[in-house]
């Protein structure tokens, strides 16, 4: 008797019944419109609905088990929030996406041995195995010719790492295109919006100084290192009574700035509900005062709670919050962002749960303070300020790490003049299943051109371009799909 395998699981004691079939393809929808006068319908369009299958199946239940403990087994396995891969030993090069209907009852699945369990694939068609092309020069042009056997058209993801600035990203497939930024003529002026002013991967404490004294409302105490070359973390947090712990600044390398944005990769993961902790970023005037900060902070004693925060010149607050719910930011792996632009302020945090690591749970706040009734709105910054903050002698979460950060110098652009959109380095990616391009992560939909279309792989023979051609390496994915 044969199995399957689903979310990535296989039980042994799960076999499906000789003679069950699996459906040949996904249910078809044909709709017709009547028309009087005309004989018969004309046919409209074909719908594909949703597959179900309906799999019998026995349990040999092992020796000396316990049902209860099976019972939980067996729902943890198949329960799931989210369709998984499903796959059949009697077809293991084809994939369905599925979820088990609602209607599962573990209970009396392992208390009679046997049953009906019916798997729903929301996404109907089958998959092959992921398919892997990365684009080359060929004719001037960075392309990839391929065939897609499936059935149907596939919907492909296209990762690029970008080796020089533009001020757009074409992907072409036959006469159908998709873009995103500003395309320019020979005579258009090409401009920055920005230079990287600092880029620290976090892999040594050399540019940085260790702060003994005060800095707004913290004590520097203690020591941070390098783990891994990777990324900066608490070595001692130093004895204080209120906010305390290592703080390290670093000038701004080419000056003083008055526009400018800036980006942070952190981790804050609290792992008891004792655990109390910040990581913070600021920046400062020449003077040393705080012009602005940002941190994810768990400051609960008694709860596990996980805050974004962030503060104007010391007394305008733009954010302060757990999320939508007190445990959105729980488990933080992501990064914060700020921005000024002339008054205008912006801010933005980002857990990576997205699908492929990109931003998912996240919040934008801005503020434009065009009075400048906040002093912190006129000053430059001169300084950037990193820590991690201990209260007391409280415990503190197991996990606060820095893994990266950007900082930006920011340039007006004139209604003449065309900005490139992303730099060297730069990580863009286009996920046509989920109608989603981003840059380093961040959703950069506002970029695409409203006329275009979200790149398809189609059935048969496929010859897909990027444009520029030197915009650096493209790679794209896509898996064959069956009805």
């Amino acid at each position: 008797m044969s199995s399957f395998t689903f979310n990535n699981q296989r039980k042994t004691f799960v076999q499906i019944e000789k003679g069950w079939k699996r459906p040949t393809w996904a249910p078809l929808k044909r709709n017709f419109l009547s028309v009087p006068g005309y004989p018969g319908a004309r046919l409209l369009n074909t719908q594909t609905d949703i597959r179900v299958l309906s799999i019998p199946v026995g349990i040999i239940v092992p020796d000396e088990s316990n049902l209860e403990t099976l019972k939980e087994e067996v729902a943890d396995w198949l329960i799931t929030e989210q369709p998984v891969e499903l796959i059949f030993d009697v077809e293991p090069n084809r994939t369905y996406l599925a979820v088990v209907d609602e209607g599962f009852d573990p209970d009396e699945f392992v208390t009679l041995g046997k049953g009906t369990l019916k798997f729903i694939c929301p996404m109907p068609y089958k998959l092959g195995a992921a398919q892997e092309k990365t684009m080359a020069i060929e004719n001037g042009d960075l392309k990839a010719e391929f065939r897609n056997n499936g059935s149907v058209e596939s919907y492909p993801i296209i990762d690029i790492t970008v080796g020089a600035m533009s001020p757009f990203l074409d992907v072409w497939n036959g006469d159908e295109y998709f873009r995103i930024g500003y395309p320019t003529g020979v005579q258009n002026k090409i401009v920055k919006m920005e230079d990287m002013v600092i880029k620290d991967e976090m892999n040594t404490l050399t540019p940085w100084t260790k702060v003994t004294g005060k800095i707004g409302n913290y004590t520097g105490t203690g020591d941070m290192e390098v783990v891994n070359n990777a990324y900066f973390k608490t070595k001692l947090y130093g004895d204080g009574t209120g906010w305390h712990g290592p703080i390290y600044t670093r000038d701004i390398p080419t000056g003083p700035l008055i526009d400018f944005r800036a980006d942070m990769r952190v981790k804050l993961f609290s792992s008891y509900m004792n655990q109390v902790g910040k990581v913070v970023l600021m920046f400062l005037a020449q003077d040393g005062s705080v012009i602005s900060e940002l941190n994810m902070n768990d400051d609960y004693a008694s709860h596990i709670m996980t805050k974004a925060n962030s503060v104007i010149g010391g007394t305008k607050t733009l954010v302060d919050t757990t999320g939508f719910y007190a445990d959105t930011f729980n488990d933080f792996r992501g990064h914060y962002s700020i921005a000024r632009r002339g008054t205008e302020w912006s801010v933005y945090f980002a857990k990576a749960d997205g699908l492929n690591g990109v931003d998912g749970t996240s919040l934008v706040e801005r503020w434009n303070d065009v009075a400048k009734e906040n002093p912190a709105t006129s000053k430059s910054i001169a300084k950037v300020a990193i820590a991690f903050l201990q209260y007391g002698a409280l415990s503190t979460p197991m996990d606060m790490w820095i893994e990266d950060l950007k900082v930006w110098k920011l340039y007006s652009v004139n209604v003449d003049e065309t900005p490139y959109i992303f730099d060297v380095g730069d990580k863009i990616q286009i996920d046509t299943e989920r109608s989603l391009v981003t840059i380093n992560g961040t959703n950069a939909i506002a970029l695409k051109d409203i006329f275009s279309s979200f790149p398809v792989v189609k059935r048969g023979q496929n010859e897909i371009i990027v444009r520029p051609a030197n915009v650096g390496i493209a790679e794209l994915t896509y898996r064959e799909r069956f009805r």
